[in-house]
């Protein structure tokens, strides 16, 4: 709009009304356009239902300094002959003048100074926060490490000098027993030289033995009678065949395990921290810090049916029709692959806080993957088909069971025991079961958030098993069904839904109100999204696409 060149070169510049762009009388101003007006305009501008409750006032410089168009004046996406002049709070988005009649005419609308200012102020607040009281209290908790550090450096001293000398000691037994049993074999290697000794001396005297017999034979005489006893076997030395026996080492019960449960463990007295050095959050979730930033993307080896973060900038793809799934980083490339054979295909995967992966297979087992990639089996679903996974806040394991007898439900297992702890079926007030075929499942604080494949929907339970609300997506009002495909939860304890069907994300909080509809086709590529995880230590999202595709934005600034 010409404002600018108006407020700035008042006497150069002819002032034009900024809704008809006519020169003539523009003395008015409409503060919540952002935009001057001519005598004809401010009549007719609030008999339009839109702009009815616009503020207008006399066009004066200090009006313009204040209300009137800035350095964040842009142009419009959708009108670009128009400027973006106001921001709807309602729909958490800027737009000009013609956006406004279009799409939020009953809605709350402010100028886009206010809401620049608004906005300035918040960050402004966030950084009084952070100056005041974050930074102090990070110095603090510095200051009090650095004392800690000095008073435990003598005591860890002490501890490493016992763990090293356990660990002479340990291996001063560990060589003096296997020189034992060295030993044992020496001797033993000594025996078998003794009986080859003894077999040599007895071959010596029966060739003594038969010179003489032949000596006697050819005598002749009388003599051969008396050394020819009824048994032969008189004048033979008995002769003892040796046993010899073929060592076998026999390692002792499960040594490893003896050694290490006999070396113990380090233990930490403190280590509950102070509640007085705990940051406090910097700041709260506000809808105006959504903004999507598609940031790259990249083919993947396998169709992506789930996708989770390891918080490291990579993130595990599986396929449920693959018994391999790939850890990527964010260029795309592969940093390591795991295959468990005979799974029929990975359905989800939940990673522990050890760094121990658990995976879902469609061969009715959860098994339990090291961080070095032995798989071994956690829990035999019998007839159920185990789904989606997730861990509680205490790391018991919850999995989506489903059966063509439709007795789904979720079931939660104790991580050390691998037995069934409970079912959770999700009854709401009317005594009626929510959770009908559950797909995917997220633990956000104490809830838990499952995915329905049918009726589709999202159902959110406490943990007392009673159903806190049911997101069907009507709310959004879009075209097609929803569709709900897969489910992550951000830092903000958010949910983020992907609708298959109407390809995009719906943005939800914890209460399973909509947010904002985000992550569309439009803005990040993707035709058919089904996996999709935030990870929260780079903001950023990973949505992966049925086409062996997948796309990484930034969704909030």
């Amino acid at each position: 709009m010409s404002d600018i060149g108006a407020t700035a070169f008042p006497t150069q510049l002819a002032l034009t009304c900024g809704f008809c762009s006519g020169t003539i009388d523009v003395k008015w101003f409409c503060k919540s356009c952002a935009a001057s007006m001519c005598n004809t305009c401010k009549t007719s501008h609030p008999k339009i239902p839109a702009f009815m409750n616009h503020v207008i006032v006399p066009r004066t410089n200090d009006v313009i300094r204040l209300y009137g168009p800035s350095k964040i004046a842009e142009q419009c996406p959708v009108h670009p002959e128009k400027e973006i002049s106001t921001y709807c709070k309602d729909c958490h988005v800027p737009c000009c003048v013609t956006c406004q009649v279009q799409k939020h005419q009953q809605h709350e609308i402010s100028s886009i100074e206010d809401a620049y200012l608004s906005a300035e102020t918040r960050l402004n607040d966030n950084v009084r926060h952070l100056e005041k009281e974050l930074m102090p209290t990070l110095d603090k908790m510095a200051d009090k490490t650095k004392q800690n550090q000095s008073e435990k450096r003598d005591k860890m001293a002490a501890v490493r000098k016992e763990v090293n000398a356990f660990r002479k000691e340990m291996r001063q037994t560990v060589d003096e027993s296997c020189d034992n049993l060295l030993e044992k074999l020496n001797e033993k290697d000594i025996e078998f030289d003794q009986v080859i000794t003894r077999i040599d001396s007895q071959k010596r005297k029966c060739r003594e033995l038969i010179r003489e017999i032949e000596g006697i034979i050819q005598k002749g005489h009388l003599s051969m009678i008396k050394f020819s006893p009824t048994s032969p076997r008189t004048l033979i030395p008995e002769i003892r065949t040796p046993k010899l026996t073929i060592p076998v080492f026999t390692p002792g019960r499960d040594i490893l395990t003896i050694i290490r449960d006999r070396i113990g463990t380090i233990e930490w007295t403190d280590r509950t921290p102070d509640p007085n050095l705990l940051p406090s959050p910097i700041t709260t979730f506000d809808p105006s810090m959504i903004n999507i930033n598609k940031v790259t993307s990249f083919s993947s080896q396998i169709d992506v049916s789930s996708i989770t973060t390891t918080g490291n900038n990579t993130a595990w793809v599986m396929d449920c029709h693959s018994d391999t799934m790939y850890l990527y980083d964010s260029s795309g490339k592969v940093v390591r692959s795991i295959t468990v054979k005979g799974s029929g295909g990975i359905n989800g995967m939940v990673i522990t806080r050890s760094g121990e992966m658990i995976v879902t297979c469609n061969d009715r087992k959860v098994r339990r993957v090291s961080v070095s990639g032995e798989v071994s089996t956690m829990i035999d679903t019998s007839s159920f088909r185990p789904e989606g996974v997730c861990l509680t806040d205490n790391e018991d394991v919850v999995v989506c069971m489903s059966d063509q007898d439709r007795r789904n439900h979720l079931a939660v297992y104790s991580p050390d025991t691998s037995k069934k702890i409970r079912e959770i079926r999700g009854m709401d007030g009317e005594g009626k079961q929510q959770i009908t075929d559950p797909y995917r499942v997220i633990s956000n604080g104490k809830d838990l958030c499952v995915v329905n494949d049918g009726p589709y929907n999202v159902v959110c339970v406490d943990e007392r098993d009673d159903v806190r609300w049911v997101y069907d997506g009507e709310e959004a009002k879009l075209t097609l069904p929803f569709n709900p495909a897969e489910i992550s939860v951000d830092k903000y304890n958010n949910l983020l839904v992907i609708d298959w069907e109407n390809r995009c994300v719906h943005y939800i909080d914890r209460e399973g109100k909509l947010i904002q509809i985000i992550l569309t086709q439009e803005q990040t590529g993707l035709s058919w999204p089904f996996g999709i995880c935030v990870d929260d230590k780079t903001g950023k999202v990973w949505v992966g696409n049925e086409s062996t595709n997948v796309v990484i934005c930034k969704y909030l600034s």
